[in-house]
């Protein structure tokens, strides 16, 4: 069953990368609605007005197509969440580390989730703007992103540490 999930996570992982980045479905399709159009949930920060701009430009067809954007995202959330609890279980050598970086692989899935929701109701409401939930997207946003940055240090760290245990510490 294990097997199974991981097998499911990571072709899901796969298929949903492919599908966001290689199809309509994902940015090159909301790119036919605004040329220099970049994900929001792919910067680090940014502010009300950065979402403002990016829903106006896109226009009522490419906020549509941003919405079902979102929802692949919540099917690649899930995936990412199992590829990194995966590489959490291969390389984690102590216990408590392992509940760190599974700590931070689960901050980094509901910060993008709650990421996810406020970008889809934030849509849903424009030309209306709700400049408080704006804000809590990007800081949401870059949480997610110091979750993401902090977890991959800890495997990096915790993939040296044999190394270093062998090689300095006896």
């Amino acid at each position: 069953m294990r097997n199974t999930i991981v097998f499911i996570g990571i072709i899901g992982f796969i298929i949903c990368l492919l599908l966001m980045y290689a199809t309509d479905l994902g940015e090159r399709g909301l790119r036919k609605y605004d040329a220099d159009f970049k994900l929001l949930d792919m910067r680090f920060h940014y502010t009300t007005a950065d979402v403002s701009e990016a829903f106006e430009k896109l226009g009522e067809g490419g906020r549509k197509a941003y919405q079902n954007y979102w929802i692949l995202d919540f099917v690649f959330i899930v995936c990412f969440l199992l590829v990194m609890l995966t590489i959490t279980d291969k390389i984690a050598v102590s216990g408590w580390a392992i509940y760190i970086l599974i700590a931070l692989a689960i901050a980094r899935a509901g910060f993008d989730i709650v990421e996810n929701s406020l970008f889809l109701y934030l849509s849903k409401i424009y030309p209306a703007h709700n400049d408080s939930l704006a804000t809590i997207c990007s800081w949401t946003t870059t949480c997610k992103f110091i979750s993401l940055y902090v977890w991959i240090l800890g495997v990096v760290v915790m993939s040296l540490f044999p190394i270093i245990r062998r090689n300095f510490i006896q």
